[in-house]
């Protein structure tokens, strides 16, 4: 699929606990200029059949809670992080239809082993939507959370649905005193929801490596190169500034 595609989430959140806040936000996803490329055989795609468009605009107000325990949101070595957002798509504000959907992301980090610089990091990201029919390009999708960094080793946008659930596991070692040299083994596991559905079918799994580089000390800001394997043949390099999470 080819298309121009605008992404604006804007949150402004209160602490209320030490850990804890809350607050009020607006989404908009803007796709325009959408077509599909090499179609096979004339055989309708999952686009043609959910509804095809050639734009669409998703946009309403949404509700957030982050509780947030981690000793550095770059990358942590210890701690958790719970965000909760549930979002409401609304014509009033511009949307072109009434829809709801709502993402969960839990991560935690263990030294491991003991009191060592290597971290064990756990991460589950869930998305459903909670009712009314999103555009086809805004449904739950793998490599489509805020920072488009879920479902190493697939293609991003390799499945989609109603319902996304993401698990994620990835063991970081310190490869150098300094630290300026580490390494990464992750493995990862989702499931979606198939047509109106959102009961979650098969489980697709993903494994790799990486090595990481310091680009900054004072932050503790890595370059992250991993490169990952999925089911079928699928595979892929994946670059980040600052950890995957």
């Amino acid at each position: 699929m080819d298309y121009r595609y605008l992404r604006m989430y804007q949150y402004l959140l209160r602490r209320v606990l030490p850990a804890l806040s809350l607050g009020l936000g607006f989404d908009l996803d803007y796709h325009w200029k959408i077509s599909e490329k090499g179609r096979a055989g004339g055989i309708p795609t999952d686009f043609a059949n959910y509804g095809a468009d050639d734009r669409t605009l998703s946009a309403g107000p949404a509700l957030a809670a982050q509780f947030d325990s981690r000793n550095s949101p770059i990358r942590a070595t210890r701690g958790s992080y719970a965000s909760l957002v549930a979002r409401f798509n609304r014509k009033a504000t511009g949307s072109d239809g009434n829809w709801e959907s709502a993402t969960l992301d839990l991560r935690t980090y263990l030294p491991f082993p003991g009191k060592s610089k290597h971290t064990l990091a756990l991460w589950c990201y869930t998305w459903t939507v909670l009712g009314g029919k999103p555009p086809y390009l805004d449904l739950p999708s793998n490599g489509w959370d805020s920072f488009n960094n879920t479902g190493r080793g697939y293609i991003q946008g390799r499945f989609r649905g109603r319902a996304m659930c993401y698990l994620e596991t990835e063991y970081r070692l310190t490869l150098t005193h300094d630290g300026l040299l580490g390494m990464v083994l992750f493995a990862n596991m989702e499931s979606f929801s198939s047509g109106s559905s959102t009961k979650l079918q098969q489980l697709r799994p993903a494994s790799g490596l990486g090595m990481r580089i310091k680009l900054n000390k004072k932050s503790n800001t890595n370059i992250c190169i991993d490169y990952g394997f999925g089911a079928e043949g699928m595979k892929g390099l994946f670059v980040n500034v600052g950890e995957v999470f």
